[in-house]
């Protein structure tokens, strides 16, 4: 069924695909995207944003890197883990071609000088090399540590010619503790929570307001058990509102109450509470690229 026609709305509001015209600056958004872009202003070599699952992480990724692009000033590009297994070398390469390297040499020394004169090149062009990676808890182990810090050593007299970010589960500094050189090249940490009340309110009236809504479609207890349920994670928010507006449209209602929520949460499996809420969360971890 077409909630969207019956909402009067111009897009889904509550998709968990990254798109930034949804993004929501709250305060602590807004914080981290500060702190991470000095990281790559000033080239400082490492910053890291650890996060829950389903606090935004991903989402903050995309607004960083739109953010750098339109700055000009940066070669900048989001590499996106979506399992572990995976070599030094397919990792070199990976940084390599995201950083247009025209080269594809086999051997992994090869690769790695080829990134090399590929990062001076952009360097003597007036511009910094930044890599952002979602899912880096799934950066492990020495050998993997080791060809970032490799990568790191890369410096002239005046500059670092690349600098990476770092965005994932709180893991991400547990894993970095493994090479205690890399760990203390950190330069800023930064951990996301989940919104309060207030912001999980602004959140949900921003992404409708973004899809066409300009009334509002929630009652003030109907947001205090969004809050509740979703426990400020992002991602739980937009499945408790999209499964509310599919329920309103089925029940024909113009504004969505306490019940019409209520009856979500049961669907969901969050009637129970807190330890059930987590439960889901947890569970919807597969879908991390949507947040």
């Amino acid at each position: 069924m077409d909630y969207e026609r019956f909402f009067k709305l111009n897009d889904d509001p509550f998709s968990n695909i990254p798109d930034s015209r949804f993004y929501y600056d709250s305060p602590q958004h807004s914080r981290a995207i500060i702190h991470l872009a000095h990281v790559a202003e000033r080239m400082r070599g490492l910053g890291v944003l650890t996060g829950e699952v389903g606090t935004g992480k991903t989402m903050l990724a995309r607004r960083l890197l739109e953010i750098l692009r339109e700055d000009g000033r940066f070669e900048t590009a989001l590499l996106v883990l979506t399992h572990g297994d995976f070599s030094p070398l397919w990792f070199l390469r990976r940084v390599s071609a995201l950083l247009d390297v025209k080269e594809a040499p086999e051997d992994k020394t090869q690769v790695s000088s080829a990134l090399a004169r590929r990062l001076m090149e952009i360097h003597a062009e007036g511009r910094k090399a930044v890599i952002l990676i979602d899912e880096a808890n799934l950066l492990r182990g020495q050998a993997m540590l080791e060809e970032i810090r490799g990568l790191l050593n890369l410096e002239l007299s005046d500059a670092r010619l690349i600098t990476f970010i770092l965005f994932g589960m709180t893991e991400v500094n547990q894993n970095l503790l493994v090479d205690v050189s890399l760990n203390q090249r950190v330069s800023v940490k930064y951990h996301l929570g989940p919104l309060d009340d207030a912001a999980a309110r602004e959140y949900v009236q921003h992404r409708l307001v973004v899809a066409g809504r300009e009334e509002e479609l929630f009652t003030d207890t109907a947001y205090e058990l969004i809050a509740r349920y979703a426990q400020g994670r992002p991602r739980l928010i937009n499945a408790i509102c999209d499964n509310a507006l599919m329920e309103g449209c089925l029940q024909e209602k113009d504004l969505l109450d306490a019940s019409v929520i209520q009856i979500v949460a049961n669907n969901l499996g969050l009637d129970d509470g807190a330890e059930q809420t987590a439960g889901v969360a947890a569970g919807a971890e597969a879908n991390e690229y949507g947040f």
